[in-house]
């Protein structure tokens, strides 16, 4: 999209076409979950996803702002660390969006 001003061209920033998601996995013996966080499709809201290991869907929660966003994982981090789960890792990734 171009906008015209004072008589020049100049081009307005396309939106991003990628989405930065930070990614944690969680160990406990066999079993796995992966908790994920990014802005949603829109870029209204942050998104939490987490990936339980005995669950057929993933649960999903939206915040307003990152730091509630950080605070949430952070609790269920607690949670699973009380319960014997153990960091495997983290990775920052950049994915199209959706």
């Amino acid at each position: 999209m171009t906008i015209c001003g004072t008589g020049a061209l100049r081009a307005l920033p396309e939106p991003a076409r990628e989405i930065r998601v930070l990614r944690w996995t969680f160990r406990r013996a066999a079993e796995s979950v992966v908790c994920e966080l990014g802005l949603n499709n829109d870029d209204s809201a942050y998104e939490l996803r987490v990936q339980w290991p005995r669950e057929l869907s993933d649960s999903k929660e939206l915040f307003r702002d990152a730091m509630s966003a950080f605070h949430r994982h952070a609790a269920i981090e607690r949670l699973l660390v009380d319960e014997g789960w153990l960091l495997e890792g983290f990775e920052s990734e950049r994915l199209p969006r959706t």
